[in-house]
C-alpha cells in the first residue's frame, strides 16, 4: 500500500471483521461503520482497512483467506494415508487455516498451530494444551447447535475442554479426520513421554541426590544475594529465597515454580545473557532457568555459589518430581523444626502475628510492593506500611488466588501456594509469603484471632455452617424419598 509498505500473507495469523482491534478502538461509528471494516493481523503489527460496502468487505476478506489458504498449504494432505501421524505432525507445526464458529454464529479464518512437544494448540488469541482437552467430530457442542445448517456435519470438529470449546470446520472430511486422528494420536504419545519422564525421575533418585538436596535447604531458605537480568540486558539486585515444600523461587516481587522448569544451564546460553559482554556478565558465575515460555537469568557473587545452586536446584526438582518428603531427608534438626508441621497451640500460633513480616501485597492498580506487615493483638488492626485497617469487621481469610486483584496477577507474578488474602465487606488484603510455611502460619492465626474478635466473621462462618447443614439435610430427605419410591415399585 501507500509509501512502499507491504506485509506478507505467510505472516498473517488472522482476519478479523469488524472494529475489534486497537486502532479501531479509538475509530467512532460515525468515522467508520464495524459492517465494511477488517483487519488484516500480524504478530507485530496490525493493518485496519475499510471498504466501500459491505460486499466489497466481504469480498476481501474471503479471498485473502483462500489466497492465504494456498500459500500456507505447501504440505498436501495424502487422502491415502489419512491417519498417518507424521503426515500431521508435519502440516500442524507448519500451520493450517480452519474455520472458527463462535456462539454469534459469525464464521473468521484461523491459523490452527500444534506444538507436538509441548501439545499447545495455538488458535489466534486462543492456547489450548492437547492433554486437557477431548477431541469430538461433528456437530456436537452449543455452538454448532446454534448455528443450524450453515456447515456440514462431516466438515467439523470440537476440542472440548472444562472451561471453553474451540469448534472448528475443515475444508474437506478428509482434513477433518486428519486432525482428529492426529490429535488423539499425539495424546497417547504424550501421555507415553510423560511416563516414561516419571520413569526417569525414580531412577534419578540416587542417596547422592537426596545429600545433594539436604545441604541445599540451608542454603536456600535463606536470602541470597545475587542480581537478576531482564529481557532489556537490565541488571537488578535481587535476594533470591527457595520454598523446598511448594518449590516456588522467589525473589523481590516475582516468582516461579521450580516444577514448570524444563532445564537449568550454565553459562550464558539464553538469548538475555548472549547479548552482554563478559563484564556485564561473568559466564563463570551466570546460570539460567529455562521455562517453557521465558527465562530467568542469574549471576551468583562467586563461582563456588554457582556450583552450589545450580546442583541444589537440580537435586531440588528431582526430589520434587517424585514426592519426596523433606523431613526424610538427612537435615538438621534445626532444619527439621523449620519444616515440621504447624502447631496445634493456638497461643503459640498467635504469637506468629507479633512478627513483623516481609510479604509482597498486591493491589488494584500498580505494581505489587514489599510491605512489612504487622498486627496489633491488643487493638485487633493489620498494618503494611503504606496503610491499616480493623481486623474486627474482616469477615474471612481465604487461601490462594481467589479474590478479583489476585486472579488478575499472572502465575509468574504470584504462586497460588504462597497467596492469601483478608476478606472486608468494602476491600481485600491481597498478600504473597515467601514459603508455603509462612502464608499458612499467618492465615491460620488471622482466622484464630478473627473467630476470637470479629463478630462478621462468625456470623459468616455461622452462615456457612447453617447452609452446609441444609444440604445434608436435603440431600438425606432426598435419598429417603429415593428409598420410599423403590419400596413403592416392589
Amino acid at each position: 500500500w501507500w509509501d512502499d509498505q507491504h506485509l506478507y500473507l505467510q505472516d498473517v495469523t488472522e482476519i478479523k471483521r469488524g472494529k475489534h482491534t486497537k486502532v479501531f478502538d479509538g475509530v467512532s461509528v460515525n468515522r467508520a461503520d464495524p459492517r465494511v471494516c477488517f483487519s488484516i493481523v500480524t504478530p507485530l503489527r496490525t493493518l485496519d482497512l475499510q471498504a466501500a460496502s459491505f460486499n466489497e468487505r466481504e469480498m476481501w476478506v474471503e479471498g485473502l483467506s483462500r489466497l492465504q489458504l494456498k500459500l500456507l498449504d505447501n504440505t498436501q494432505i495424502d487422502h491415502k494415508n489419512v491417519d498417518s501421524h507424521s503426515q500431521f505432525l508435519a502440516i500442524c507445526q507448519q500451520g493450517r487455516n480452519l474455520t472458527k464458529w463462535s456462539l454469534k454464529g459469525v464464521p473468521s479464518t484461523k491459523l490452527i498451530m500444534v506444538n507436538p512437544t509441548t501439545g499447545k494448540i495455538k488458535c489466534g488469541a486462543a492456547r489450548l494444551y492437547v492433554q486437557e482437552v477431548q477431541v469430538v467430530p461433528g456437530r456436537t457442542t452449543q455452538v454448532f447447535e446454534q448455528i443450524g445448517d450453515k456447515v456440514k456435519d462431516e466438515l467439523c470438529f470440537s476440542l472440548i475442554h472444562r472451561k471453553r470449546t474451540l469448534d472448528l470446520s475443515a475444508t474437506s472430511q478428509v482434513e477433518r479426520d486428519m486432525w482428529v486422528s492426529g490429535i488423539k494420536n499425539l495424546q497417547t504419545s504424550l501421555h507415553t513421554s510423560q511416563r516414561n519422564i516419571l520413569a526417569e525421575n525414580i531412577a534419578l533418585l540416587t542417596p547422592e541426590v537426596k545429600k545433594a538436596a539436604a545441604n541445599f535447604l540451608a542454603i536456600c531458605t535463606e536470602k541470597t544475594k545475587m542480581h537478576k537480568y531482564t529481557r532489556s540486558s537490565k541488571r537488578h539486585k535481587k535476594f533470591v529465597t527457595v520454598d523446598p515444600i511448594s518449590g516456588v523461587i522467589s525473589w523481590g516481587n516475582g516468582s516461579l515454580n521450580l516444577k514448570h522448569v524444563i532445564s537449568i544451564a550454565k553459562g550464558k546460553t539464553t538469548k538475555v545473557l548472549a547479548k552482554l559482554n563478559d563484564k556485564q556478565a561473568d559466564p563463570k558465575r551466570c546460570f539460567s532457568l529455562i521455562l517453557p515460555r521465558y527465562t530467568l537469568d542469574l549471576q551468583c557473587e562467586n563461582e563456588k555459589m554457582r556450583k552450589n545452586w545450580v546442583e541444589g536446584l537440580q537435586a531440588l526438582k528431582i526430589i520434587l518430581a517424585n514426592k519426596v518428603d523433606v523431613m526424610s531427608l538427612p537435615i538438621s534438626d534445626e532444619l527439621k523444626k523449620l519444616f515440621s508441621s504447624i502447631a496445634v497451640d493456638e497461643e503459640s500460633l498467635l504469637s506468629v502475628l507479633d512478627k513483623p513480616t516481609e510479604f509482597i501485597k498486591h493491589g488494584r492498580t500498580g505494581r505489587p510492593h514489599t510491605r512489612v506487615v504487622t498486627v496489633d493483638r491488643k487493638k485487633v488492626t493489620i498494618d503494611w506500611t503504606s496503610g491499616s485497617n480493623d481486623l474486627k469487621e474482616a469477615y474471612g481469610v481465604v487461601r490462594g488466588k481467589t479474590t478479583k486483584v489476585l486472579r488478575k496477577v499472572s502465575w509468574r507474578q504470584a504462586d497460588p501456594a504462597l497467596c492469601f488474602s483478608v476478606l472486608w465487606e468494602d476491600r481485600t488484603l491481597d498478600l504473597q509469603a515467601p514459603t508455603q510455611r509462612i502464608r499458612e502460619d499467618w492465615a491460620r492465626a488471622i482466622e484464630i484471632l478473627l473467630k476470637k474478635e470479629s463478630e462478621a466473621y462468625r456470623q459468616h462462618r455461622s452462615k456457612d455452617v447453617s447452609a452446609s447443614n441444609l444440604s445434608i439435610e436435603a440431600s438425606a430427605s432426598f435419598q429417603n424419598l429415593n428409598t420410599d419410591l423403590d419400596s413403592r415399585q416392589q
